[in-house]
């Protein structure tokens, strides 16, 4: 284990930085499917919106890491537009 690797560890030991850093990890995973699948189907923000019904801009928001105010309905119009499917999951968290 490397200096990042221990000192991560022991700052993920804090609950409010293990909630933060959950939560924006969480964001940043929404924002990079979104983009690979875009990618993947070769559409441009621009076209993206289109078949969703918004704006190139919020397709770019979405887009951004750390992007908070998903709603299902909006990945669910995502999804559709691109072929996918939306999961959610709740899990419970392992005992310390």
């Amino acid at each position: 284990m490397d200096d990042f690797q221990r000192h991560m560890s022991r700052l993920r030991k804090d609950p409010a930085f293990a909630a933060a850093f959950d939560k924006r990890r969480a964001q940043a995973e929404v924002a990079y499917q979104i983009r690979r699948l875009r990618e993947a189907k070769g559409l441009t923000q621009k076209e993206l919106a289109r078949k969703v019904g918004c704006s190139q801009q919020a397709i770019s928001a979405i887009e951004q890491a750390g992007y908070g105010r998903h709603s299902l309905p909006l990945l669910r119009r995502i999804a559709q537009a691109l072929d996918a499917e939306v999961f959610v999951a709740l899990v419970a968290k392992r005992a310390a």
